[in-house]
C-alpha cells in the first residue's frame, strides 16, 4: 500500500484517526456486551472490568480514543458521540443498582467510579502500576479495583 493509499478514502490524516477509534469504540463495545452476556457477574461489573482489559490489551487504541490529538484540546464530535454511548450504559447500570440514591449521590457515585477505573488503566498503560515485591500485578488488580469501585454503590 503506498503512503498516499489512505488518501484516496480520507480527506485528511485526521478523518482516518478518527474511522480508526470509532472502530476501537465498535470494537470495545461489541466485546464487553458478548462478555456480560457469557458471564454470571453483573454487567456493571463485566463492563467495568472489560474497559480496563481491552485498555491493556489495546493501548495504542485506547492512547487514540482518549488520549490523542483527537480529544486534545477539544473533543472530536464523532468520539464524543462514541464516548456519550458508553457513559449512558455506565449510568443506566447505576442508577438501576442505586435506586436508594438521589440523582446528585449518583452522580458524584459515577464520576467516582469512573475515575478509579479510567485512572487504573491509564495508569497501567503508562506503566505506572508496576507489581512491586508482595503486590499483584496490574492484571491481577483489576478485578479488585472494580470490586472496590463498585463498593460506591451500596
Amino acid at each position: 500500500m503506498s503512503p498516499g493509499a489512505p488518501y484516496h478514502h480520507f480527506p485528511d490524516r485526521r478523518s482516518l484517526l478518527v474511522a480508526v477509534a470509532l472502530e476501537g469504540y465498535r470494537t470495545m463495545f461489541e466485546a464487553s456486551e458478548q462478555a456480560a452476556a457469557a458471564s454470571t457477574e453483573s454487567a456493571l461489573f463485566i463492563n467495568l472490568l472489560h474497559f480496563i482489559r481491552f485498555a491493556a490489551a489495546n493501548s495504542n487504541m485506547f492512547t487514540l480514543m482518549y488520549e490523542s490529538e483527537l480529544v486534545r484540546p477539544r473533543l472530536s464530535p464523532e468520539l464524543a458521540e462514541a464516548q456519550d454511548v458508553g457513559f449512558r450504559l455506565l449510568r443506566s447500570e447505576v442508577i438501576a443498582a442505586t435506586q436508594h440514591l438521589s440523582e446528585y449521590e449518583r452522580s458524584l457515585r459515577i464520576a467516582t467510579i469512573w475515575s478509579a477505573i479510567f485512572g487504573f488503566a491509564l495508569q497501567t498503560n503508562r506503566a505506572m502500576l508496576r507489581g512491586q515485591p508482595m503486590e499483584p500485578m496490574p492484571d491481577e488488580l483489576a478485578p479488585e479495583i472494580v470490586r472496590q469501585a463498585l463498593r460506591l454503590l451500596a
